[in-house]
């Protein structure tokens, strides 16, 4: 009986020490993953996944309003600012040339960006919410979280004070309340101290011959 306990103990002790051996091996041995074939195949394929959901997230999105600017009517207003996270809504009038600058880099904006959303709306026809939302100047740059009026760009003033004010100014105020994730894409660096000789200047060459600007004097903005 001592003799077979005795062989027992041999044998555990020499499983055990086999399997330190193959353990100390293993932590020794250098594995490239991107190297193995099989771990390569299973990325590729969890790529494509991402890739297909990427794909549905946009065009879901798309189905919803984003990744383009569009025009809103005041009946669908409400909706519109209620369905989505984040909204950017300009209020705009046909005749204002700042209006018209504002709705090319909204333009550009909403492409580049379009987990939110962005809209323009005809202030003249949309008097209700003009009121609700004590809009007395044009353009003025809405921005709604969970469909409520949590901040708001009035003119020119936040973005350069110039008409011809670059699209990295609208695009840093959004990220600023979180309206976006700001993504510089390498045209941000050598204008900032251009702009500040510039936004000396009140009012720009567009603005001069604008309907408001000559019926009014060259105003900074147009009073609503």
């Amino acid at each position: 009986m001592a003799a077979a306990v005795r062989d027992y103990k041999a044998e555990i002790l020499a499983g055990e020490e086999k399997d330190a051996a193959a353990q100390r091996a293993a932590n020794e041995e250098e594995i490239d993953l991107l190297e193995d074939e099989e771990l390569d195949i299973i990325h590729k394929q969890r790529l494509e996944e991402m890739k297909r959901e990427a794909a549905r997230r946009q065009e879901e999105s798309k189905k919803e309003g984003h990744g383009h600017y569009s025009l809103v009517e005041e009946k669908k207003f409400l909706d519109e600012v209620t369905t989505s996270k984040a909204v950017v809504a300009h209020f705009f009038h046909e005749d204002f040339v700042r209006c018209k600058i504002v709705d090319k880099h909204m333009n550009e904006v909403a492409r580049k960006y379009p987990a939110t959303k962005f809209i323009r709306v005809d202030a003249t026809k949309a008097p209700f919410f003009v009121q609700k939302l004590k809009i007395q100047m044009l353009p003025c740059i809405v921005m709604f979280k969970d469909g409520i009026a949590c901040d708001r760009i009035i003119g020119f003033d936040e973005l350069g004070g110039v008409d011809d004010f670059q699209q990295t100014r609208l695009e840093k105020r959004l990220a600023d309340k979180g309206m976006i994730e700001y993504r510089n894409d390498a045209y941000d660096s050598d204008e900032e101290e251009e702009l500040v000789q510039r936004s000396k200047i009140r009012g720009g060459a567009l603005y001069q011959g604008s309907k408001a600007s000559r019926n009014r004097g060259n105003l900074d903005d147009d009073d609503w």
